[in-house]
């Protein structure tokens, strides 16, 4: 079974879509940033360099998707 090509419509959707993820995403990586000032135990900083590295992933996967997509 084929997937009907996307619409105009569905493709502006998707794109606003991904903005808004990776505006989101931008969030989180501001704040991981933001918490790279603070004083964090080693077990506290695993887990905001956990968050970072992850966040960044996800920021990649929407490059990607977009450069599928739109260009």
């Amino acid at each position: 079974m084929s997937a009907a090509p996307a619409s105009s419509k569905d493709l502006d959707a998707l794109k606003k879509w991904l903005h808004d993820v990776n505006n989101r995403v931008g969030v989180i990586l501001t704040t991981a940033e933001l918490l790279q000032l603070e004083t964090l135990s080693p077990q506290a900083d695993a887990r905001r360099r956990a968050i970072e590295d992850k966040a960044v992933e996800v920021r990649d996967l929407l490059r990607e998707i977009s450069t599928h997509y739109f260009s």
